[in-house]
């Protein structure tokens, strides 16, 4: 069975693509500059160099890739960055997204299982008595990197009643784990510890809001997750994705400092506070668990480690 998957270098796509490879799929990836191709999969997979804002490079793709199954992972997925650059970023992931459908459609791969990665930040500001939040619960979009991804999940739904394309939609939680980039609070977290336990920087760690309750999940499960709903899931429905479990980061921040080599102190940083914080934001996962039997397997505790081993070999 063939599969594309947009966004393949970013942090999600390197761990879906193994994970696909090891269950005997034919793979196919997108990057934007062949230089971002540092991937370790040598020619077990096929890589698509070019830019997904333009029209003719993803119907080119789709046309050559053929795809049984399409993984729509390519966004801009920093709500820090979003807020810097707004137009930039709500453009892109709306365009690119266009794009793909597009292309789907007048290629006549309709038939294509295709998979819209939303997010739980579409909900926005929830209500405390909506936590952990349903799928139809109201969007309440706090930052523009959430409302672009409001647009994705949408187009997905309305490509689907329209041209009666396969998609499947997902609004996934917070995914860490190994190789996720420094803008991402556990990420950051674990590489300022790794850099003071190195004395490449003081033994400070710089931080925001500490306040805020998220629902971690790893993202060697949210993949499975991923595969599952693209096969079992039900074309034009949307599912949440999470543990079902929320966590402050202040408590996350407490057990990665525990694993530190060094004594660390915490010192709260302007420049790391966003405008419009969600107090708090739990995934209600029991229509696609109920679905598919899906139950995340990793604890936090073992992520953070993972995390904070990555940062110290690769820092």
């Amino acid at each position: 069975m063939k599969v594309l998957v947009t966004g393949i270098s970013g942090f999600v796509g390197p761990h879906l693509a193994e994970f696909l490879l090891e269950k005997k799929f034919r793979v196919t990836g997108t990057v934007k500059d062949r230089s971002e191709n540092t991937l370790n999969f040598g020619n077990r997979i096929e890589i698509f160099s070019g830019d997904l804002l333009s029209g003719e490079f993803v119907y080119n793709l789709v046309k050559k890739s053929k795809p049984d199954l399409t993984f729509h992972l390519a966004a801009f997925t920093s709500p820090a960055e979003s807020f810097e650059d707004p137009t930039k970023v709500v453009i892109n992931n709306v365009q690119i997204t266009i794009n793909l459908l597009e292309a789907l459609r007048k290629v006549g791969k309709t038939d294509s299982r295709t998979l819209i990665v939303g997010s739980a930040d579409e909900y926005g500001l929830v209500q405390e008595r909506d936590n952990p939040v349903k799928e139809d619960a109201p969007l309440r979009p706090v930052n523009p990197y959430a409302v672009s991804k409001v647009a994705q999940d949408f187009l997905g739904l309305q490509y689907h009643l329209a041209y009666k394309l396969n998609t499947i939609r997902v609004r996934p939680g917070n995914q860490i784990g190994p190789g996720q980039r420094t803008d991402f609070v556990i990420s950051s977290f674990a590489k300022q510890v790794a850099d003071a336990e190195k004395g490449k920087q003081r033994p400070v760690i710089k931080v925001g809001n500490l306040e805020v309750v998220r629902d971690f999940t790893d993202v060697r499960d949210m993949i499975k997750a991923y595969l599952l709903a693209v096969l079992q899931g039900k074309p034009g429905e949307v599912y949440n994705l999470g543990s079902g479990f929320g966590l402050a980061i202040r408590e996350v921040l407490n057990r990665l400092v525990s694993l530190s080599k060094v004594k660390l102190k915490i010192k709260k940083d302007p420049a790391r506070i966003r405008p419009l914080d969600v107090p708090k934001l739990i995934i209600d996962a029991s229509k696609f668990k109920e679905l598919t039997g899906w139950q995340p397997k990793i604890k936090i505790e073992q992520t953070l480690k993972d995390v904070l081993n990555y940062w110290r070999e690769n820092a």
